[in-house]
């Protein structure tokens, strides 16, 4: 194998290494390594060593945590991002107006990652964490992803095929069809039940879905009639911020939309 193909390989492994830690899961034996990148104990371990050695992961006894190396990456990684400096001030006016918890999604591979979040001033509020991950195929933004980008769409239903029997899929192709004809949704208690959330799309200058401007509350507050008061905020809000961007046409690559006036 060529040198340059297998740094390539080496660095997707330790990539896999460090996708395995998250808010829920901040520490990790080998042993849970092994098992969340199914890769072979000597690598694991080969991996390990030389990322701890890179200060991109720190040991504490039998356990590993991401390293302080990474933490000042993702400063500079906050602070650079044209897509999170415009959205910081959209997602905290969006959480003022509505009273909820706002946020923002950007997609990794089949699942979405929060990547601002605004919590709400409330008692009872949803709440998430930066860095969450969580299946693309369940809740609000998710489906934003899903009606605009057809490949992300086609990979989802390869993963949860068996859970997306005829009615569902049926359902589902409904949903799809309202986010492309009304710029945002509604979902009701699909990750967790007495949780509703929805989701707007933000595009780039190439007219690509980047982004999903969202938010979440109890079932009891955000319910139909408060998506049709906000539905129209949030989509407008997302369409600044994808103006922001520099997106000033269609969305590339958008499927044909429906008229159906339905609340998902």
């Amino acid at each position: 194998m060529p040198e340059s193909q297998s740094s390539i390989l080496v660095m997707e492994k330790a990539v896999r290494v460090l996708d395995c830690f998250s808010p829920q899961h901040t520490r990790l034996s080998l042993s849970d390594i092994r098992r969340l990148t199914g890769m072979p104990n000597s690598t694991v371990a080969r991996l390990v060593r030389t990322l701890v050695a890179s200060e991109l992961l720190q040991r504490t006894g039998d356990d590993y945590c991401v390293g302080l190396r990474v933490l000042s990456w993702a400063s500079a990684a906050s602070a650079g991002s044209d897509l999170l400096v415009a959205a910081e001030p959209v997602a905290a006016q969006l959480r003022d107006v509505t009273g909820e918890t706002t946020g923002l999604y950007i997609r990794r591979a089949t699942t979405r990652v929060a990547v601002i979040v605004k919590l709400s001033p409330r008692s009872i509020i949803y709440r998430s964490d930066v860095g969450q991950l969580m299946p693309m195929h369940l809740g609000a933004a998710g489906k934003v992803f899903m009606a605009h980008d057809e490949r992300v769409l086609n990979a989802v239903l390869v993963d949860t095929l068996d859970q997306a029997p005829g009615e569902a899929r049926r359902a589902l192709d409904r949903q799809l069809e309202f986010v492309r004809a009304h710029g945002w949704l509604l979902t009701e208690e699909e990750r967790e039940a007495g949780l509703n959330s929805m989701a707007a799309p933000v595009f780039d200058a190439s007219g690509a879905v980047v982004a999903a401007l969202a938010v979440g509350g109890p079932s009891s507050r955000l319910d139909r009639a408060a998506a049709e008061k906000f539905g129209p905020l949030i989509s407008e809000s997302a369409r600044a911020l994808s103006r922001r961007l520099g997106y000033g046409g269609s969305p590339a690559g958008q499927a044909p939309g429906s008229t159906t006036s339905e609340t998902a």
